[in-house]
């Protein structure tokens, strides 16, 4: 795989053309009576859609972001019209769900902000420069695409995998802190098979946690990001909200395989395609909230590894308890890069902590490029270190936070009063997440293990490092997320 990122200039708009992760988004133009209609060209690669086992599909997330051209600070998140036949995409692609106005409970608002689309039809292969024309009907802060004015417009996609509702396990029987079934002896795996209220034990001290019918569970479906959040995107998040905003959320720094820089009023990195790391819990929400996606509990992050299947003692997200360190790499341009060790697919701190060859140079501890283990397409689900659904990285190379189902120092009983209701694309006036519900002194988890940590951490059930509450703002090296919708 391949991917670049680049910027296109018109007068009196920007266009927002993005390479990441082989997802092109180009020739965005604003037409329609109204000048009301957003259009573009969609690729990318390897999307598929199957009616077998996994029984899913991969989707892209596309959001729009405006302002008046010339007035600086603010961008707009546009809303979208939920009458689907105001938008228009060709033969080769279809909406994976409806837009709609309404919360994932049904309650009306203003959650129209983007649109999820896949392939039409069932398959496997590139899309190529299809077309997509999506009407906006206004932005969740009340403004509007007024047909008399410019505005700079941008598009953005993030590729997104499909979680089938389904029962599955929580806990593998050997992991730190697995959550398990209570009362059993050993303790044995929980099965979830509901999105109604159950008691979970936590492997914490022995409590139980009563969780309750409003938080996500992983029963009910739902997508998650394909990938990683990368530097790339990152850069992009800051460059696309208010400046003095920006500066709360950046962290200006070029070591451990890191790099965003700022000059001259921009964000950029060297890195686009690299994990993104010294992430912060208030920096990932923020991201989250900006781009109308959510965080994700820690029970979905385990049904996004496991799927349906039976639970296997210290598994890794492809499946089986074993794994192949990544040390050695090729490749000189970001977006290209390839680890030439046989069956790869963890990148941690196990016989060799660096990372040889290829874009690492003299700095070669950090994180590898999202999907690189993916870049040969004839290898098996463990030789690219994919999960059940297709979804990458999900063990190893930098941690993810996740909401945690338990949420108090002092009674660890106590449930996570989190519900899962989506951003709205706008931050508050410190440039941080304000969407009702999230947390903000809630316990936090890190799932997945990193590539500074030995492999247990990248256990898909491994929860040792559980209980964050004070670090909120802190970052770290080995540190990034994704989120899901």
């Amino acid at each position: 795989m391949k991917s670049f990122k680049k910027w296109f200039v018109l007068f009196f708009a920007v266009t927002h053309i993005l390479f990441s992760n082989n997802l092109v988004i180009s020739n965005v133009t604003r037409t329609g009576a109204n000048r009301d209609i957003v259009s573009f060209n969609i690729s990318w690669e390897n999307s598929w859609y199957v009616q077998a086992l996994p029984s899913n599909h991969d989707a892209v997330w596309i959001f729009i972001k405006f302002r008046e051209c010339g007035a600086g600070g603010q961008w707009s998140h546009a809303l979208l019209s939920t009458n689907m036949s105001d938008h228009t995409l060709s033969s080769g692609l279809a909406f994976a769900m409806p837009i709609s106005a309404n919360d994932r409970f049904g309650n009306p608002g203003n959650h129209n902000t983007g649109a999820m689309i896949r392939r039409a039809n069932y398959g496997k292969g590139h899309i190529v420069n299809d077309s997509v024309a999506l009407k906006v009907v206004g932005a969740t802060d009340g403004n509007s695409l007024d047909p008399t004015k410019e505005y700079d417009i941008k598009v953005f996609g993030i590729e997104m995998v499909y979680i089938p509702e389904g029962a599955f396990y929580v806990g593998d029987g050997v992991s730190n802190n697995f959550l398990f079934t209570p009362g059993s002896n050993p303790r044995f795996p929980y099965k979830v098979t509901s999105e109604n209220q159950q008691t979970i034990a936590t492997g914490e001290y022995g409590y139980n946690c009563t969780v309750p019918d409003q938080f996500p569970k992983g029963y009910a479906s739902f997508y998650i990001m394909k990938y990683e959040i990368t530097q790339g995107q990152y850069v992009d998040f800051l460059n696309c909200i208010d400046p003095s905003h920006a500066l709360n959320r950046a962290y200006v720094y070029d070591g451990y395989m890191y790099n965003i820089q700022l000059n001259g009023g921009v964000y950029t990195t060297t890195q686009p395609n690299r994990a993104m790391t010294y992430l912060s819990f208030v920096d990932l929400l923020s991201y989250l909230d900006w781009a109308a996606l959510r965080p994700l509990t820690e029970m979905e992050f385990e049904k996004a590894c496991r799927g349906p299947k039976d639970f296997v003692p210290g598994e890794y997200a492809w499946g089986t308890a074993t794994y192949v360190e990544a040390i050695n790499f090729t490749g000189t341009i970001s977006g290209q890069e390839i680890c030439t060790d046989v069956g790869a697919n963890l990148h941690c701190s196990g016989t060799d902590m660096d990372c040889h060859g290829g874009m690492f140079g003299a700095s070669n501890q950090g994180p590898v490029e999202v999907g690189v283990f993916a870049r040969d397409t004839t290898l098996t689900r463990e030789g690219t270190g994919a999960s059940y659904y297709g979804v990458m990285e999900l063990s190893g190379n930098v941690f993810e936070r996740c909401i945690q189902v338990n949420t108090s120092n002092n009674d660890p009983s106590t449930p996570s009063s989190y519900t899962g209701i989506w951003g709205d694309g706008i931050l508050d006036n410190y440039g941080a997440y304000n969407t009702p519900g999230w947390p903000t002194n809630e316990w936090f988890l890190s799932r997945g293990g990193s590539w500074y940590q030995p492999a247990q951490y990248a256990r898909v059930s491994d929860r040792y490092f559980f209980g964050g509450t004070s670090e909120y703002n802190s970052r770290y090296f080995d540190v990034g997320g994704r989120g899901g919708r």
